[in-house]
């Protein structure tokens, strides 16, 4: 069974961690008295679930695709090579086969690498951050609701919506959930008004603890990366100037944000977060943002950092782009919408909103009662392409979401038609042309902000610095992959060789530290408070000396800026994936796909590509490519939904 990992390995189907860790369970297995079967199947199951965690599973269901086309073999004879080692036995028989093994068990109680439970594989580790986390959400929507009062929540609510809507008002429906609910998760796309509403819930939750002569909440909000947490800041102070509340009240709600590493105390080579279930934070309720983006082991800290007692706040987008690593909490929450409401949160919603949501069933999971979706976007209407464009991929629509770009009625889409390679003499000269393409256009977008650059080296001021930042988070090129010809690493390089080219930046070479280059942080520094996700831009001081500024501003309200040797490790920023630009928006969004199809694009790459859009979204692609990601859906295997299920 090595011996075809070995294969594999080679031909990059399978990594070299997963090959190693299979390698190491063999060598740990050898003398025990297995079966050739038990140590071939220990081998493969071994690899596999090194494969699948890389893929963002958190385990491997027996009956499944996963298991029974082990490494999505494309290569009949391969996968036929495989499945002969372990004497093609059904993936449902690998627990009976395993049961005495080393590496394995199937009671939670005992620890070993890897664990079978509920006709799943995981890695022992997975399972129990898993675990934690459905325990903690059973607990949560368990506990008793406190100070419901029906006649103030109904005063409170109609004080913060007096005016009543044909529809039904989701915003309105979120608040009096989150009033009434420990444990909340509001989900919405961009401009439903997720930060409005956690805003208006902010207020109306310190007005009821002021009403019921209780002390106030002490509030924390916090969101995965430091640009997130800066737009979550950003969003609720500008959201409570626009209520019409008395000033005291105001100030009772918090706006400073910080990311849940810094809250917890999440530092590198440290598995203990500062804060956890033996040293919980003293917070009575929690803010998470872009909850889409945060991973298993992350979650799972930051639920276990709490008391039993502090209520959470989940915001976020069910649809978008799951995290990098394993986990996609949100996606899987979001699915117990299409249950509806328990009859008895009916009944409550209907006395405090005066809206009428008839529960779907006589007993649905508890966790339904604590769900929310804003519905109504208000930034992007029927008029919008961006919006239906959204809606369509949502809805895997693969042919209609193209003809919205080929139809060319909206004034917000650019398409931007790779052509075909026939045209051209050879592949090379094809490929050189459509990198020419995006190359061209960055260039006429990034003159701008390197404008700016120019006029601050003349005037060195705050609010020049300001300028630069307005200037360059206004556009944002975004590849689907990082290696390829349109991939990030590339295009960031030839991005900057072509701004040289028309004197907008001056260096020796690219790699190097040089005025106006954007950088984005990717491990985080809490010592200098700069986190990964971070952008920075590279400029002088008024000594002349190089530093990087980051849009954070300091306690004196100056920008955050550190020298440039004291950089923790980035890349260049004039291309970013779509995964790291979660949690931003930009007035025009361009995205780049690759010239050939990547497993990697998929409906929700694609929706979170163009939900980072808030004014003009351009697309650099060809049709079969597009159509392609839209048919495909990301669904990541997990344990989470059917635990959540089973509790009632």
């Amino acid at each position: 069974m090595l011996t075809l990992l070995a294969h594999l390995k080679s031909e990059k189907l399978i990594s070299e961690l997963n090959y190693q860790f299979a390698k190491l369970i063999d060598n740990k297995q050898q003398n025990q008295g297995y079966s050739t079967l038990q140590q071939n199947l220990a081998i493969l199951v071994s690899a596999l679930v090194s494969f699948n965690v890389m893929q963002g599973h958190s385990c491997i269901r027996l009956d499944s695709a996963l298991a029974s086309n082990p490494f999505g073999l494309n290569n009949r004879e391969l996968s036929n090579a495989i499945l002969q080692k372990i004497e093609h036995i059904s993936p449902l028989e690998w627990q009976s086969v395993l049961a005495n093994h080393i590496a394995f068990s199937n009671d939670p109680n005992k620890v070993t690498p890897m664990l079978f439970q509920h006709q799943r594989v995981y890695f022992y580790r997975y399972w129990q951050a898993e675990n934690q986390i459905a325990q903690y959400l059973q607990q949560a929507v368990s506990l008793p609701i406190q100070n419901t009062n029906f006649t103030l929540e109904q005063q409170i609510i109609a004080q913060f919506f007096p005016e009543k809507s044909e529809n039904i008002d989701w915003q309105k429906i979120a608040v009096a959930t989150a009033l009434k609910q420990p444990f909340s998760i509001i989900s919405g796309g961009p401009g439903t008004g997720k930060t409005r509403t956690v805003a208006i819930l902010l207020a109306a939750l310190q007005l009821k603890q002021l009403k019921l002569g209780q002390p106030l909440l002490n509030i924390a909000l916090v969101a995965p990366t430091g640009k997130a947490a800066a737009r979550l800041k950003e969003s609720i102070h500008q959201n409570l100037q626009g209520l019409s509340l008395p000033d005291n009240l105001k100030n009772e709600v918090p706006t400073k944000a910080s990311t849940i590493h810094s809250l917890i105390g999440i530092y590198p080579n440290s598995d203990t977060p500062r804060y956890h279930s033996q040293n919980p934070l003293h917070i009575d309720l929690i803010v998470v943002d872009e909850a889409s983006m945060i991973d298993l082991f992350v979650m799972d800290k930051l639920l276990n950092a709490l008391k039993p007692n502090t209520r959470v706040i989940l915001l976020g987008d069910k649809d978008q782009l799951a995290s990098v690593e394993a986990g996609s909490m949100m996606s899987e929450l979001g699915q117990f919408l299409t249950l509806g409401y328990s009859p008895a949160h009916s009944h409550y919603l209907s006395e405090t909103t005066g809206d009428i949501i008839p529960a779907k069933s006589e007993n649905p999971p508890f966790i339904c009662d604590s769900l929310c979706h804003l519905r109504h976007s208000y930034r992007f209407d029927d008029r919008s392409g961006i919006g239906q464009l959204a809606k369509e991929i949502n809805a895997q629509q693969a042919v209609r979401s193209w003809d919205i770009f080929a139809r060319s009625e909206f004034n917000d889409l650019t398409l931007s038609n790779y052509p075909n390679a026939n045209e051209f003499a050879t592949q090379p000269l094809w490929t050189q042309h459509c990198v020419e393409m995006v190359v061209k256009k960055a260039v006429m977008l990034y003159r701008d902000y390197l404008q700016q650059v120019k006029h601050y080296k003349s005037e060195p001021t705050k609010e020049n610095i300001q300028a630069i930042f307005t200037a360059f988070q206004q556009v944002r090129f975004l590849s689907a992959l990082r290696v390829s010809e349109l991939g990030v690493e590339k295009l960031n390089h030839t991005i900057a060789e072509a701004l040289l080219q028309h004197h907008l930046v001056h260096f020796r070479h690219s790699r190097e530290n040089y005025i106006g280059k954007p950088i984005l942080v990717t491990e985080n520094a809490p010592q200098l408070n700069i986190y990964s996700g971070d952008i920075g831009i590279i400029l002088p001081d008024e000594q002349g000396k190089l530093r990087v500024y980051f849009e954070t501003q300091t306690e004196k309200g100056d920008y955050l800026s550190i020298s440039v040797n004291r950089l923790p490790s980035n890349e260049p920023a004039y291309v970013m994936t779509v995964h790291k630009s979660q949690g931003s928006e930009f007035a025009h969004t361009l995205l780049i796909m690759p010239l050939t199809f990547s497993p990697v694009i998929s409906k929700e790459l694609l929706y979170t590509a163009v939900t980072r859009a808030k004014s003009h979204f351009t697309l650099f692609s060809n049709e079969k490519i597009w159509k392609q990601g839209v048919n495909m859906k990301i669904q990541r295997q997990s344990g989470l939904t059917e635990q959540l299920t089973s509790f009632h």
